[in-house]
């Protein structure tokens, strides 16, 4: 008999809301108890990211991580699941959601899972503890449309305070794994840049996150390999002639653009991995990155 636990989180998941049927069901989790969700990795993806994560930033025994707009946890509970010792703090304003999070730590035992159910906006980031890193993935160009609606009302508007956003998450983490998408509010009739320039794309939020302070370590994109399916590598950084060649490949006609065989925008999302300047060189790199060539 299926365990009853099943249908409250599929209830949970399924809420019908602007961000649900978004996110991959943790693997522990399905492999407990018989549950998953359809999500087209081709189209977007939760597991390409994590297993990249986890190649770049190893959580250390007593860290505490956040998870900005957690969604239904796929990257906190994974993760507390596989470091029980390291604290993780899932920010999830859907009530739903943030429950769906909720029931799985309990039912799993996670104790160092702790849910924040609201939105964090510019203001509330005073609020917030000190970071040893943090998930920041598609959520900042929600701003004005989810959250801080008072402080970005247009677009021309972003670009200031995504700045100033930026440099106020800075106090409150030692490393960042950011990534932000093409379109403000997630609108195609409001983009923040082109969704096919590339190239620019890299360079324009490159530059938001160095002029807040950050220091970018590594930016990835994905591939699509044959025995590992969909995988994201590093490339090398911007301001070097091997970084010239291969971002301009990114829309030159030999094919890179790579990135065509990926329908619609999300693919076309770099990660960022970043570090404060009060903790350079903090990240915990790995032997298996590999940088694209």
């Amino acid at each position: 008999m299926a365990d009853p636990i099943a249908d409250e989180l599929r209830a949970l998941y399924g809420d019908a809301s602007k961000h649900s049927g978004y996110q991959s069901i943790p693997d522990f989790v399905s492999a407990a108890l018989g549950y998953s969700e359809s999500i087209d990795e081709g189209w977007r993806g939760d597991k390409p990211r994590l297993a990249y994560l986890r190649t770049v930033r190893e959580p250390l025994d007593g860290e505490l991580w956040g998870d900005f707009g957690a969604n239904t946890g796929f990257f906190t509970l994974s993760m507390a699941h596989a470091y029980p010792k390291t604290r993780f703090a899932a920010i999830e304003p859907n009530p739903n959601h943030a429950e769906f999070i909720q029931r799985v730590a309990g039912y799993f035992g996670l104790g160092n899972v702790e849910v924040i159910p609201r939105a964090i906006g510019l203001r509330e980031l005073r609020e917030l503890p000190k970071f040893d890193f943090l998930l920041h993935m598609n959520v900042l160009h929600h701003a004005g449309h989810d959250f801080d609606n008072d402080l970005v009302h247009t677009l021309p508007q972003f670009p200031d305070y995504a700045l100033r956003y930026l440099n106020a998450l800075r106090s409150h983490a030692d490393g960042m794994l950011f990534q932000i998408g093409s379109n403000w509010g997630g609108s195609k009739q409001q983009p923040l840049i082109g969704v096919r320039e590339d190239f620019a794309k890299r360079r324009l939020f490159t530059s938001w996150l160095e002029d807040a302070g950050w220091r970018i370590e590594a930016t990835a994109y994905p591939r699509k390999e044959r025995d590992k399916g969909i995988a994201y590598h590093d490339i090398a950084p911007l301001g070097d002639e091997v970084a010239e060649q291969d971002a301009q490949a990114l829309n030159s006609s030999r094919g890179m653009n790579e990135l065509d065989v990926f329908p619609g925008e999300f693919y076309r999302r770099p990660l960022f991995l970043c570090a404060s300047p009060t903790r350079l060189g903090s990240s915990v790199p790995c032997t298996e990155r590999t940088a694209h060539e």
